[in-house]
């Protein structure tokens, strides 16, 4: 008997114990869509915005926090989609609410264009300095015409201090930096 109730004992406890275990949960992340600009009577030519490529380095579905040259991923904190795809849908999205042309397609749209849009993600991370932290836009990004002559090839960076500590306050300050690369690549192409 004196068995029994040390081996019930044992389970009930072991029972409690894995109950009382809270397992972490992943969270998934978007980044915050662009806002819409005012309309432009004189715009006009349809651009293409193709895929961008990702850097090897950046090739995660993890946040990422960098340190002098090493990076280290967020493990529960993730991108809803692929880097490249979010970066380039919101490229897209920005340029498109920007209203400098009369219509901004996809790589996958059908029809021609009057320009397209080529290029990299360069960095897109949370950097951690001595002075705090900041998050770090930078895409290569080049503009051909439908003949296939460059027209500008520039790398856009955006550096935003974090307002705080932690993969929202990341997000957010990554957001706001592609937002302003978007406003930068607009402005280049006026």
């Amino acid at each position: 008997m004196n068995r029994t109730w040390l081996v019930l004992s044992l389970l009930s406890a072991f029972a409690l114990g894995c109950r009382s275990v809270e397992v972490p949960r992943e969270r998934y992340y978007r980044l915050e869509p662009p806002a819409a600009g005012p309309a432009d009577p004189g715009r006009g030519g349809v651009l293409r915005v193709l895929d961008l490529q990702l850097g090897t380095a950046l090739d995660s579905d993890c946040l990422l926090v960098a340190e002098g040259v090493r990076l280290e991923p967020r493990p529960l904190d993730r991108w809803v989609a692929p880097l490249d795809r979010l970066v380039t849908d919101a490229l897209v999205l920005g340029l498109s609410r920007s209203r400098t042309c009369a219509l901004v397609k996809g790589g996958a749209d059908p029809g021609p264009e009057t320009w397209s849009l080529h290029g990299r993600i360069v960095d897109f991370a949370e950097v951690r300095t001595a002075a705090g932290g900041e998050a770090r836009v930078a895409l290569e990004l080049w503009l051909e015409d439908e003949r296939g002559q460059v027209l500008f090839h520039d790398e856009f960076v955006a550096c935003e201090p974090l307002a705080e500590a932690g993969p929202d306050a990341a997000v957010a300050a990554l957001s706001h930096g592609l937002q302003g690369v978007v406003g930068r690549v607009v402005q280049r192409m006026q």
